[in-house]
């Protein structure tokens, strides 16, 4: 394992060399693409002014910091955001909301590399106080089209289904793009995640069912820097890509129900 100080060294210098940084701040939901930060809990210590949106756009590097759940400072603004009602069966999704390299709108994904969505359900306490510390579990994991492109790049956001048998309650939606690279500790994470209330399938007819162990992980403690899909082989990094087919993402299995 690299030695945390060699992490956080890592993330200075890739920060300040690399420009092309991005926010998943807008959340869709019922075909409505709703404001930056209503739905998504913000990843700038709670603060929305202009003060804090170098830090929206700072790219996340420590997998083993709790703020690898939701995103820097994420945790503090729980309160302060919205619960979106969605049923299990929806299609949902997140759009990029602010770039550092693109001042206006399109927003785009212009690092190479995969999209993952995880759910997290709030067990006894109200989602806007969740932390995040329970069981994980993935449902969409969005790779490659092919040997020299992902699914993601120059696209606006992503959007994933909720399973159907998704049980009913409420649930932090985590939502990462990871821009892949060779040397261990500079992969990029971009990480956010709304407030959901699931409620039962829009008419029925699908059981409620809950993941099995093999489905669930939790943050931090499911990635490590070494594993395959956070540090990539030389030939994923360089442009142009290579062999992406044969990327293995980090995480558990994909749950679909």
């Amino acid at each position: 394992m690299l030695p945390r100080s060699h992490v956080l060294l890592f993330a200075y210098y890739y920060t300040r060399c690399v420009a092309g940084h991005y926010v998943f701040s807008r959340f869709i939901f019922n075909d409505t693409l709703t404001e930056q930060w209503e739905y998504v809990r913000n990843i700038s210590l709670g603060e929305a002014g202009d003060s804090g949106l170098w830090d929206q756009y700072m790219p996340f590097y420590d997998v083993y910091s709790e703020d690898v759940r939701c995103g820097r400072g994420a945790v503090e603004s729980g309160a302060g955001t919205k619960t979106a009602e969605v049923f299990a069966g929806d299609e949902v999704g997140f759009v990029v909301g602010r770039s550092a390299m693109e001042p206006v709108e399109p927003h785009l994904i212009y690092h190479n590399g995969p999209g993952q969505a995880y759910l997290s359900r709030s067990a006894g306490t109200d989602v806007r106080n969740y932390k995040g510390d329970g069981d994980w579990f993935k449902i969409a994991s969005l790779g490659p089209v092919n040997d020299t492109w992902w699914s993601t790049r120059d696209q606006t956001g992503m959007n994933f289904t909720i399973p159907a048998a998704t049980p009913p309650g409420q649930y932090l939606l985590r939502v990462e793009h990871l821009y892949v690279r060779y040397p261990v500790g500079t992969t990029q994470f971009y990480i956010a995640c709304a407030q959901l209330d699931v409620r039962p399938p829009r008419g029925g007819g699908v059981i409620a069912k809950i993941p099995g162990p093999e489905h669930m992980a939790r943050f931090p403690g499911a990635y490590q820097l070494r594993h395959e899909g956070i540090a990539v082989p030389e030939y994923m990094y360089e442009w142009p890509n290579r062999r992406l087919m044969e990327y293995k993402p980090p995480g558990p299995p994909v749950w679909t129900g």
